[in-house]
């Protein structure tokens, strides 16, 4: 997931080492936060907040 977001912002003009950056920074503060799994994820049908 991490190689589709950087991809997407280097295709949006995000230099890659910016874009690298953002993405590690997210990663970090998620594992900061206690998030071990993504388990809400609307698409794969096990969206549970609707």
């Amino acid at each position: 997931m991490a190689d589709i977001e950087i991809r997407a912002m280097t295709l949006a003009g995000i230099p890659q080492d910016i874009a690298t950056g953002w993405v590690v920074k997210a990663l970090e503060d998620l594992k900061n936060k206690g998030v071990t799994t993504i388990t809400n994820i609307p698409w794969n049908g096990l969206n549970k907040n609707k």
